[in-house]
């Protein structure tokens, strides 16, 4: 913020002669003059203190959250809900627009080119800002230089599951089955580029494993035919999961986070169990056109801290999901590092883009 002027500065007088020339002003007079315009300066450091100070957001204008997904999918409800926070903590409506498509390419991209009038935001998730730029060639936006960061909102856990009749039923036996029949089983790949898929190639590439994947054009149907047994090995989230796994229907494995999952700790990570390195998670987030005004941005930001401080999504994380706040400089060097390692991840796994 600009630093306001200080009116009481050197360019006020303290001996000076009157408006005929005459002689200097008494010293009385001229302390109460000094300390007449030490007071009209500090008014007027207040008063331009509390002009700026006044909220971005105040009026009825409504705010628009573009979401790369159709009404109802997973990334769209944990945005309606954010949508619905962000709306009570500024006191403006907030509307949430569905952009589904192209692996969230359609809505990142309209995101992109929306006015940075602080009115527009987007829900930047795993593909459309750490993944997409190395699966497809001439991508029509630019993750980091078309955006601005706000904050995180969530985080996606994975799980390795296997079917209750698959030979192994534990991670080691998982490991030592799939080496010792190479490309005899398969896993099903929810949607290409996504955290899952990733999760998997990282693992087939640390641990060495010949486990073809198949990939299905919708989670949905991908679990489907794992429950139904066309397959016997699924990577998925564990919000996504857990009812089956609960339910007995899948066998959970391992997870990928870092740490273990708070509705599964009996469930050791992959990277507790002699693969450190294995540590994917899909995100999603609130960023905004690049060019948004620094107040927005620092009022949505202050907005989403208070919501993921509120129990609005208490449901949802007993459901698995992991929440999480971050300023915009930890959601960029987030991004930034999470980029990194899916561009080594795609090029380990030979990962193509879904056709």
């Amino acid at each position: 913020m600009k630093k306001p002027t200080d009116t009481s500065s050197s360019k006020t007088r303290l001996f000076h002669q009157g408006e005929t020339g005459g002689p200097t002003m008494p010293r009385r007079r001229l302390m109460l003059t000094g300390v007449g315009a030490a007071a009209l300066g500090s008014l007027s450091v207040i008063r331009q203190v509390h002009a700026q100070s006044k909220p971005f957001y105040k009026d009825d204008t409504p705010i628009e959250l573009i979401v790369p997904g159709g009404p109802g999918a997973g990334t769209d409800v944990v945005a309606r809900i954010a949508a619905r926070g962000i709306a009570q903590q500024l006191n403006n409506r907030v509307v949430v627009k569905n952009l589904p498509g192209a692996a969230g390419i359609i809505a990142a991209q309209a995101a992109a080119r929306a006015k940075p009038n602080g009115y527009n935001l987007f829900f930047g998730i795993t593909g459309t800002h750490t993944v997409n730029q190395f699966l497809y060639d001439n991508l029509p936006y630019d993750p980091q230089k078309d955006f601005e960061p706000i904050s995180l909102v969530c985080k996606y856990n994975n799980v390795l599951v296997v079917r209750p009749d698959f030979e192994a039923q534990n991670f080691k036996d998982f490991i030592a089955l799939v080496r010792a029949n190479p490309g005899k089983y398969f896993y099903g790949i929810t949607l290409t580029g996504s955290s899952s898929n990733l999760a998997m190639e990282f693992l087939k590439s640390e641990a060495g494993l010949d486990l073809p994947g198949v990939p299905y054009g919708s989670g949905a149907v991908a679990v489907t035919d794992f429950l139904g047994g066309q397959y016997p090995v699924l990577m998925d989230t564990v919000i996504n999961q857990l009812p089956h796994i609960k339910a007995g229907r899948a066998i959970p494995l391992a997870t990928t986070g870092g740490v273990r999952s708070h509705v599964l700790p009996d469930t050791p990570t992959i990277s507790e169990s002699g693969y450190p390195q294995v540590v994917s998670i899909g995100w999603g987030g609130v960023m905004a056109p690049a060019g948004t005004p620094q107040m927005a941005i620092d009022e949505v930001s202050n907005a989403l801290k208070a919501v993921l401080a509120s129990p609005i999504f208490d449901d949802l994380k007993a459901a698995g999901l992991e929440t999480e706040y971050t300023t915009p400089a930890q959601m960029a060097k987030f991004i930034a590092e999470t980029s990194a390692k899916s561009a080594r991840i795609v090029k380990a796994g030979n990962i193509k883009p879904a056709t």
